[in-house]
């Protein structure tokens, strides 16, 4: 079969985001900024997300 050929599309910009990560050992879930510093601490990992949307918004 012929493959489908893809329209040539600008590429998404890439730029630095939050990093939600999981603290081993413990159930929570970290928010870190672009530089590193850590942003908050959570509970559970839809509520990283939900700051981190925030933050983005």
């Amino acid at each position: 079969m012929p493959t489908k050929q893809k329209p040539d599309a600008p590429a998404p910009e890439q730029q630095p985001g939050f990093t939600i990560k999981k603290r081993h050992g413990y159930r929570d879930w970290m928010v870190i900024d672009p530089q590193g510093e850590l942003v908050c601490l959570t509970v559970y990992k839809r509520g990283a997300a939900e700051v981190v949307r925030r933050l983005t918004a």
